[in-house]
């Protein structure tokens, strides 16, 4: 599947702690912006003129859909969000492949955008359809994820096979620098 990665956001208890962290690996953090219809606080890492697949920070401030993730899993990967040419297509293929569709779905995808579960892998896929997909270099060019050897098929199916890989733990590679996401979360 034709796709591009656009970024992966991580819920956090603090931002500006796991931003400090970050910057001292020699990682550049954008600044703390709110969003009330949202309910977060979020810090981008990366800027999207210069590359794609970014690190998105999220911190739940308020009542959402954030907040709830937060209370049922706790700190964690939030979702991975791909672009990609025609999300129905990209609907179609995913759900054959054994990709569920959220139910949040039904409204989004009047703005072209669509979320994706499935049952024993601990992220959402967000997808978002656009004219063109990015050819920038990444800001992060590896996600490991404690999966089964039986969920990588699911995401070589939708255009991540490069990127998402089994680990013992969830792990980024950011500018070629390996972080684990307890060292990223635990900093509060």
């Amino acid at each position: 599947m034709n796709s591009s990665l656009s970024h992966i956001a991580l819920l956090v208890p603090s931002v500006e702690a796991s931003a400090k962290f970050l910057n001292t690996h020699g990682i550049e953090t954008g600044e703390p912006e709110t969003f009330e219809s949202e309910g977060t606080k979020e810090i981008y890492v990366g800027s999207y003129a210069t590359q794609k697949g970014l690190l998105l920070l999220l911190e739940p401030i308020s009542e959402g859909p954030y907040r709830n993730a937060m209370t049922k899993r706790g700190p964690s990967v939030h979702h991975v969000a791909i672009d990609v040419l025609d999300v129905e297509a990209f609907t179609k293929n995913a759900r054959t492949l054994g990709w569920m569709l959220h139910p949040i779905s039904e409204q989004t995808m009047k703005h072209k955008t669509a979320w994706f579960f499935f049952k024993g892998i601990p992220t959402l896929i967000e997808v978002q359809q656009k004219k063109e997909l990015s050819r920038k270099p990444a800001k992060i060019s590896k996600l490991e994820l404690p999966l089964q050897p039986k969920h990588i098929p699911l995401f070589e199916g939708i255009g991540l096979g490069e990127i998402v890989s089994p680990g013992d733990e969830i792990r980024l590679t950011v500018d070629d620098c390996k972080l684990s996401f307890a060292q990223l979360a635990d900093r509060c």
